[in-house]
């Protein structure tokens, strides 16, 4: 188990040594961005209790 955790680490460690870890970070969320509305035209209309989880948020 110690040699797995260290293992873990020692990649992690490279990652963010090497900018991997920064442009996923940056990349990500430049990437969810848009999603709903990419997404729009694949949900189905509205459900029963749409309007109720609406007025939640």
């Amino acid at each position: 188990m110690p040699r797995l955790s260290l293992l873990l680490a020692l990649l992690c460690a490279g990652l963010a040594g090497c900018g991997g870890m920064n442009r996923a970070v940056g990349v990500l969320p430049n990437t969810l961005d848009d999603l709903a509305r990419r997404t729009e035209p694949m949900r189905p209309g509205q459900q029963p209790g749409d309007e109720a989880l609406a007025a939640t948020r």
